[in-house]
């Protein structure tokens, strides 16, 4: 068994995941995240020892937001700042004395879903999250083992020359329109209480279309697998988003656009899931 860790710009997720059989989730406990590293690091300790308590720890995964670069340390991380440059990694495998990997939190949910969930079977697709940020992976299987992974910020390409002011500092990125906190600022309240007629869901489908036509232009792909808090509670939104596609599209096909079949968890597996597989890239 495996402890997975999967630590959002909002929330920390701790899941004891059994991926033998018909892999699982056993235990799963959630938290804030909080913007302090030293306080942070205290509260996914306890979380972590609370979870595992009475199982064999054969690893930890742990996924993040942002860049983690060659040895495993997270570099950048926009929505945590205080987190990056620190020693997360030798941290957690001093404490628990175990195999602990780190990895980007859009290359362990498309290993959740290339392995077990809407992906399974499937040569290559892009996995693209849409929730309190934007970003997304392509990911092929090499052959029953390997599994080439490269993910990429498309919610940070320049979409709209001098436009709206992104977390990252530039301006007019996908995610200045599309991520779930600049959702709140756009709607004046929380998404939650938005109907699925409201006119002003036009913009956001309009500017979703074209940032999944670019990632597609680049990526060319017959798969896409969505996951994130904003698509995965609006799914409406992909329904929309296919036949502007469609209109738009000139230079391949339109893709397959499907939600990820393991939802939220699609990270909490692929953090278990890596220690099955070699993930180059």
């Amino acid at each position: 068994m495996y402890i997975a860790i999967d630590i959002g710009g909002t929330n920390m997720r701790v899941g004891l995941v059994d991926t033998q059989g018909d892999p699982r989730i056993l235990k799963l406990e959630s938290r804030p995240v909080p913007q302090d590293y030293q306080v942070g690091m205290a509260e996914l300790i306890d979380c972590i020892a609370q979870v595992s308590t009475g199982a064999e720890i054969e690893g930890i995964g742990a996924c993040f937001p942002g860049i983690i670069d060659q040895d495993d340390m997270v570099t950048t991380a926009n929505n945590l700042p205080d987190w990056a440059q620190k020693p997360i990694k030798q941290t957690l495998r001093e404490r628990f004395q175990t195999p602990v990997k780190l990895i980007h939190d859009v290359q362990a949910a498309a290993i959740g879903e290339a392995l077990y969930g809407a992906a399974r079977g499937r040569s290559r697709f892009v996995y693209f999250i849409w929730g309190t940020g934007v970003g997304a992976g392509d990911i092929k299987k090499i052959d029953d083992k390997r599994y080439f992974m490269f993910s990429f910020e498309n919610g940070h390409h320049i979409m709209e020359w001098g436009g709206k002011l992104c977390n990252c500092g530039q301006r007019g990125c996908p995610e200045a329109y599309l991520g779930g906190d600049m959702l709140r600022e756009y709607f004046g309240q929380d998404m939650r209480e938005i109907s699925d007629d409201d006119p002003r869901w036009d913009l956001i489908v309009e500017k979703a279309a074209q940032t999944i036509l670019n990632t597609l232009i680049f990526h060319p792909v017959d798969l896409f697998v969505f996951s994130g808090g904003v698509i995965t509670r609006r799914p409406f939104l992909l329904e929309r988003v296919k036949p502007i596609m469609k209109q738009r599209l000139e230079l391949f096909p339109l893709p397959e656009m499907v939600l990820a079949e393991k939802g939220d968890h699609s990270a909490l597996f692929g953090c278990a899931g890596v220690f099955q597989i070699d993930l180059i890239g």
